[in-house]
């Protein structure tokens, strides 16, 4: 089996911006389901980011502004992002992942 990888760069409104194969269901504040085009044989290692998009600049936002996976299975996976509150928030955010 080869290895693959998946990345993308979602949209606080759940439009991609970067990356192709996944579809991204934006089903309340905060929570981002992507989608695999071609499933996973096993489930795959993912990593996802809150970003500030062409903001290279500055010092960024607060550091609980992040994006919590949770939960991933062989074809998609869930993403929480947040505010510097810690409540849900729609945020950009960026995700990897990897297998086979």
């Amino acid at each position: 089996m080869a290895e693959r990888t998946m990345w993308g760069v979602i949209s606080p409104q759940g439009k991609i911006i970067s990356g192709t194969g996944f579809k991204v269901d934006h089903s309340n504040t905060g929570i981002y389901t992507i989608l695999f085009e071609e499933p996973f044989n096993v489930i795959p290692a993912v990593s996802a980011t809150q970003i500030f998009p062409d903001d290279v600049s500055s010092q960024g936002g607060d550091t609980r502004d992040n994006a919590v996976l949770v939960g991933i299975v062989n074809d998609r996976f869930r993403v929480k992002t947040g505010g510097g509150d810690g409540r849900g928030a729609d945020r950009h955010f960026t995700f990897a992942a990897i297998g086979v």
